[in-house]
């Protein structure tokens, strides 16, 4: 185990020089007292005793995310923080001499994307992973994530990275319990060796603990999902499912899991796609929160596939759940005329509007569970709205009635992807929306989603990403809306 263990002071100290080579993690957050509180678009700007922007941005479409104030025209910021938003008239009379005025010419600015959910970092052998994941995720406009397999070697690894280079993306670190055979990593005691770090204020945070409940995915040999029903021939051939998916543990065993990490300190995120593993984790869940709240937030990840009788029980236990954004590709062959699945598990799968329709108030959010070089956002974000689905040679994907019939709007998606994924990480008083006070984290698109027609979402483009106050991305040909305010 001592070969796994990292001393904790070192520890603390290589997350801390993590966070100092970004302003965000080194620029204290003003108390709300001091902030410049221009909040809506028809009040006028409060005058406070305070420095001026480092940069505001104006003649946009911002999209802020925040119920009190969904759309403006402006935004200011200071140092890692937004301070202002508001009409293009009180914004710009806060400038000083040596604010960054930025123009948006009337293209969107939204929150970065906040993907609790993903695998950026591949199995991360070197700095150069560090930073290609870190790239093609800014590119993509996805500001904070959440690296859900973290074995003891490649926390390890990560650490030592993080002496030559920093985090450009805020990271959310969740250490695996067992991989999708059910191996134990280290017995599981390697997890006693670290505390949580929590403090949503830090580029880096390890807040919880990540356990597979059914085999992990459609090409490995040790199964797939745990479902009601016998996975059909075809569906075997074509991805490779290996043997019929059985739970990995029983309601007992993973209660006791549950019970265990959260006496840690730690958030539980539990891998389940079958129907069959996400009644068995919802029954576990119960069980160990014994009718307490979810004050964890302990997640259900990926919820493929959800009979009737479990929707409701998400929230009636509070277990967040997080969903994907791409229908694989509608479900069908290469020649787009067979559904694997028979008509009546077909509509249990990738069930979006289902559940949010049958949780009232529940955050239910996107996550994109890809590895680096991989999808991009915006695609994820027209196949949440329009069902649809690129294939790789180009041509769409129409979705039969039962998948059309999980469409959501593109403000529930956007919201998905934004809001309620910093909820699932616990970090939605930082990050998520443009509201005076959070980090300024934020996405220059092309065009506005929530103006065009669904169908020419896939076109947007993200032009700049943002994150704590610095670029950290700029799409050739767009450098006027990348001037980097400093700090």
């Amino acid at each position: 185990m001592d070969r796994y263990r990292i001393a904790l002071p070192l520890f603390a100290t290589l997350v801390f020089a993590a966070g100092c080579t970004s302003t965000a993690a080194t620029t204290t957050t003003p108390p709300a007292s001091t902030l410049l509180t221009v909040t809506t678009a028809t009040t006028a700007a409060t005058t406070i005793d305070t420095p001026p922007p480092n940069a505001i941005f104006f003649n946009g479409q911002v999209v802020t995310m925040d119920p009190d104030l969904p759309q403006a025209q402006a935004l200011a910021l200071r140092g890692d923080t937004i301070v202002a938003v508001g009409s293009d008239q009180e914004i710009t009379a806060l400038s000083g001499s040596e604010t960054v005025l930025v123009d948006l010419g009337g293209r969107t600015l939204l929150p970065g994307f906040v993907d609790p959910h993903t695998h950026p970092f591949g199995s991360f052998e070197s700095v150069d992973s560090l930073e290609t994941g870190q790239q093609h995720t800014l590119e993509g406009g996805t500001t904070t994530i959440g690296e859900t397999f973290v074995s003891p070697d490649k926390l390890e690894r990560i650490m030592l990275a993080l002496e030559e280079t920093r985090l450009r993306i805020r990271t959310n670190l969740y250490l695996a319990y067992n991989d999708k055979c059910n191996g134990i990593l280290n017995d599981g005691v390697w997890i006693l060796d670290h505390s949580p770090i929590l403090d949503t204020a830090q580029m880096l945070r390890i807040p919880g603990v990540k356990i597979i409940a059914d085999p992990a995915g459609p090409t490995n040999r040790c199964g797939w999902a745990a479902m009601s029903v016998p996975l059909p021939p075809e569906f075997v051939e074509a991805r490779n499912a290996g043997p019929y998916g059985e739970d990995l543990f029983s309601e007992e065993e993973l209660a006791e899991l549950i019970t265990q990490h959260q006496a840690l300190g730690y958030q539980v995120i539990i891998h389940s796609r079958g129907d069959v593993t996400v009644e068995t984790v919802l029954n576990a869940m119960e069980s160990a929160l014994a009718g307490q709240p979810n004050t964890f937030r302990h997640r259900i990840e990926h919820n493929d596939f959800i009979r009737p009788d479990s929707l409701s029980r998400y929230g009636e236990i509070g277990a967040v759940p997080t969903v994907r954004g791409r229908p694989f590709a509608c479900f069908i062959n290469d020649n787009g005329d067979v559904h694997f699945f028979g008509e009546e598990v077909q509509p249990w799968f990738n069930r979006v509007r289902s559940l949010i329709d049958a949780n009232p108030g529940l955050p239910v959010a996107w996550h994109s569970d890809v590895g680096s070089g991989g999808r991009r956002p915006i695609r994820d974000l027209y196949d949440l709205v329009t069902r649809k689905a690129i294939r790789d040679d180009g041509t769409v994907c129409e979705p039969p009635a039962w998948l059309a019939a999980e469409a959501v709007g593109v403000e529930e998606a956007l919201r998905l992807m934004t809001i309620n994924g910093a909820y699932a990480l616990f970090m939605e008083d930082k990050v998520g929306s443009l509201t005076p006070g959070k980090f300024a984290d934020l996405i220059i698109l092309s065009q506005n989603p929530l103006a065009i027609d669904p169908d020419e979402i896939i076109d947007i483009e993200v032009l700049m990403t943002m994150v704590g106050g610095k670029v950290e991305h700029c799409l050739p040909g767009h450098e006027p809306l990348c001037a980097d305010p400093g700090s």
